[in-house]
């Protein structure tokens, strides 16, 4: 029997574990849709988030894709199920 370490959470990446809790949203997890030049962000609290995606859209797509920010995360599910 191990012990709890303060703060971890039951739902921590387990070996042999089947429930793995998988982080939906933020500024790592996007979704691009090249033909409509569209790269769209889930974040459920834009605000101060929002500020870093001009310069996460300057290094890593070209001019000519916009940055769509969505918190509805139905919304996101749906383009995900797209690309």
């Amino acid at each position: 029997m191990t012990k709890k370490k303060k703060g971890d959470s039951s739902m921590s990446k387990t070996k042999g574990s089947s429930m793995q809790r998988k982080n939906i949203g933020g500024l790592g997890d996007y979704i691009v849709l090249k033909e409509e030049k569209e790269v769209i962000f889930y974040l459920e609290n834009p605000y101060p988030t929002c500020l870093a995606i001009p310069k996460i859209m300057k290094e890593r797509f070209p001019d000519d894709y916009k940055s769509i920010v969505t918190r509805d995360l139905d919304e996101f599910k749906k383009y995900r199920g797209q690309v």
